[in-house]
C-alpha cells in the first residue's frame, strides 16, 4: 500500500478532509522529534485508528519508523552482531539470563532483549542471517531508543530469502562518525572523544525487574513492575555528570553495563562500596571515548547524551587515526 492509499483509507476511516489527514501526518512527525518519514507517521496514525493496513502491505517496516509501544510486530531485518547471555540473581535470589541481539536493514539498527528461556534462540543464530521476528513488541530503552522484545508467544524465524542487503552493505552500530559536543542534534548518534568534568552525587542505585529491566515501584513492602506485576527486584546503576570536549559541554547518563564499564566495576563491587561510592572512583578529569545518542531531557528541555559504549582514550590509536586520516587526504 503506497502513501496515497494509506491517506485515502485514514481520510474514509476519519472522515477528514486530506489537507487535516496531511495536518495529523505532520504533527506526528514533529511528536516523535522527525525521527520518522511521513509515509511511517501515516502508517503509525492508521494502528491507532485500529485499521488493519501492515499485514496487507508487502513492504517491510523499516527499524528506522519503528517507536515504541507497538504490539504483535513482525520485523525482517538481519543479524548484525550477538552479545554473550548474561546470567543474574535478583534479590530473593532468583537466578535469571539475558541477552540481547542487534538487528539491522539499509535504515539503521535495532536491539533485540531476550529474556530466561528466550536467550536459547540465540544458539541458532549467526550474524548475517535474515530473521523475522513475530509476537513482538517494542518499548523505550532508557537510551533515548527504541527495544524490541518478544512476547510469550513470540519468536524468531530464520528465513531462507530476502530482499534485504548483505551484512557488508549495512550500517554496523560500530560505524558513528565522530563528532564535537558543538554540533551535537537531537535524536543523532554519535561518537565523542571527551573528558569527564563532574559526576553528580545523586541516587545512583535502582530496583529493576528481573525479568524485562523496567525500573519497579515500591508500594508498601512489595515492589511492582508495571509489565509483571509484583517482583522480587534486582538492582542496577546510572550515573550521570558532565562532559567536555573544548567546544561544548553537555550531560552525560551511563546506565547499567556502560555505568559499571566507566568506574571499572561490577555490579557487586559496586554494591559493596555503596555508601562511599564516590570516594573509591576515579574518574573525573580523565579522557574518554563515548558512543551513545543525544536526546531532549523534556524536564529540563535540554539536550543530554546518552552512552551506549565507554573506554578511556587510547592515545597511540587516536595520533593512528589522525595521521591515517591526513594521508587519505594527501
Amino acid at each position: 500500500m503506497d502513501f496515497n492509499e494509506l491517506l485515502q483509507k485514514i481520510i474514509e476511516k476519519t472522515g477528514s478532509t486530506q489537507e487535516e489527514v496531511q495536518k495529523k501526518i505532520l504533527e506526528k512527525q514533529q511528536e516523535l522529534s522527525n525521527l520518522v518519514s511521513k509515509e511511517g507517521a501515516a502508517y503509525i496514525i492508521a494502528k491507532e485508528l485500529g485499521l488493519d493496513v501492515f499485514p496487507k502491505t508487502k513492504r517491510r517496516l523499516e527499524i528506522k519508523n519503528v517507536i515504541p509501544k507497538i504490539r504483535d510486530l513482525k520485523l525482517t531485518a538481519r543479524v548484525i552482531k550477538i552479545y554473550e547471555t548474561r546470567e543474574f540473581k535478583s534479590k530473593a535470589g532468583k537466578k535469571g539470563k539475558v541477552a540481547s541481539i542487534i538487528l539491522g536493514d539499509e535504515s539503521g539498527n535495532i536491539r533485540l532483549s531476550l529474556w530466561d528461556d528466550q536467550t536459547n534462540i540465540i544458539e541458532s543464530l549467526k550474524p548475517g542471517m535474515a530473521v523475522e521476528t513475530f509476537g513482538a513488541y517494542t518499548k523505550e530503552d532508557g537510551l533515548g531508543g527504541v527495544e524490541l522484545r518478544l512476547g510469550n508467544k513470540g519468536g524468531v524465524r530464520i528465513l531462507e530469502q530476502s530482499e534485504l542487503p548483505e551484512l557488508e552493505k549495512l550500517k554496523k552500530p560500530s560505524e558513528i562518525g565522530r563528532k564535537n559536543i558543538i554540533d551535537l542534534n537531537e535524536g543523532e548518534n554519535a561518537e565523542l572523544r571527551v573528558s569527564l568534568v563532574q559526576l553528580f552525587e545523586t541516587s545512583i542505585f535502582y530496583e529493576i525487574c528481573p525479568q524485562c529491566g523496567s525500573r519497579v515501584t515500591k508500594e508498601g513492602n512489595d515492589f511492582k513492575c508495571p509489565e509483571h506485576g509484583k517482583v522480587e527486584p534486582t538492582k542496577t546503576i546510572v550515573l550521570s555528570g558532565i562532559i567536555d570536549d573544548g567546544t561544548g559541554n553537555i550531560r552525560v547518563v551511563f546506565f547499567r553495563d556502560v555505568a559499571l564499564e566507566l568506574i571499572g566495576m561490577d555490579m557487586k563491587q559496586a554494591l559493596n562500596h555503596q555508601d562511599s561510592f564516590f570516594e573509591n572512583i576515579d574518574v573525573l578529569g580523565k579522557e574518554f571515548i563515548i558512543t551513545g545518542k543525544t536526546r531532549r531531557n523534556k524536564m529540563f528541555n535540554r539536550l543530554e547524551f546518552v552512552a551506549n559504549s565507554v573506554k578511556e582514550v587510547d592515545v597511540v590509536e587516536e595520533a593512528n587515526k589522525i595521521i591515517n586520516m591526513l594521508e587519505s587526504k594527501v
